[in-house]
């Protein structure tokens, strides 16, 4: 599951919960690009901490997209738990990727820091 909101002119908060089958990867990257198609760039804080972990089409789903996100992307941050698997896919996926402007971070803090966000407060639901 996953949730999708706009937090400033050119900034999305992305919440990833459970896991994510490729069918939900799919719908992901449809509502994605409806939300990024009339923006000429824009940041992203991924909120994955309760993320449990990608399946491999879902992970090759996402992977695409972030490739072709690359020329409109000003920076991204990632946040992980401490799941030494989920780090792992999450280095992976953002070293092939290819961009240095995303980052993975352990805080909420920290990347509203890389993505340059210092208004905006982010509760849990």
């Amino acid at each position: 599951m996953y949730k999708i909101e706009n937090i400033g002119e050119n900034c999305l908060y992305i919440k990833v919960l459970g896991t994510m089958p490729p069918s939900v990867a799919k719908k992901f990257v449809k509502d994605f690009k409806a939300k990024t198609k009339n923006l000429d760039n824009f940041s992203s804080l991924v909120d994955g901490l309760d993320l449990i972990i990608l399946n491999l089409k879902s992970f090759k789903i996402i992977l695409k997209l972030l490739k072709k996100n690359n020329k409109k992307l000003n920076r991204a941050a990632y946040i992980i738990g401490k799941s030494p698997v989920l780090n792992k896919e999450a280095e992976i996926l953002l070293e092939e990727a290819k961009s240095s402007k995303r980052k993975i971070v352990a805080t909420l803090d920290e990347a509203k820091d890389w993505v340059g966000i210092k208004d905006i407060v982010i509760q849990k639901d």
